[in-house]
């Protein structure tokens, strides 16, 4: 699913300064470039952007692990957002297995999206489905079902 019209076109919107924090996530042992991480480290190597990486372990269902790496870059002056975007996401993470409509529009907000384009991709959630359950430390977490 599309997150929104950020998606692809980050590193442009970063440079002109017009998107605060972008995400991005490669799973483990994944070798494919699934971002410009060269281009982004180049514009941190200049102090243009500000960079954090961190791991993130998802708990499916079946108990079955799932390793990231969760890189975030965010414009000067926008440093902040990295930290609000881990605590909502580790909020995320430890609430009952599910989207949450209101985290989603707190995180879209924080990524730098306009409001219609976060109620848009929220339209499309499937609400019915579940959201694995996730632990910071990559121990599964009981489910509060």
């Amino acid at each position: 699913m599309s997150v929104g019209p950020h998606e692809r076109h980050e590193l442009k919107l970063m440079k002109a300064r017009t998107k605060p924090l972008s995400m991005f996530l490669q799973a483990d042992g994944d070798r494919r470039r699934r971002f410009p991480e060269h281009a982004f480290d180049a514009l941190v190597a200049r102090g243009k952007l500000h960079k954090v990486v961190s791991p993130w372990t998802i708990t499916a269902r079946d108990g079955k692990q799932h390793r990231y790496r969760r890189v975030l870059y965010a414009l000067p002056g926008e440093e902040w957002r990295i930290n609000a975007f881990l605590l909502v996401q580790e909020l995320y993470d430890s609430l009952v297995p599910g989207w949450r409509p209101d985290l989603e529009r707190i995180l879209g907000l924080l990524l730098g999206y306009d409001r219609k384009d976060i109620e848009a991709y929220i339209a499309r959630l499937p609400m019915c489905s579940s959201r694995p359950t996730t632990s910071r430390d990559g121990s599964p977490r009981r489910s509060k079902e």
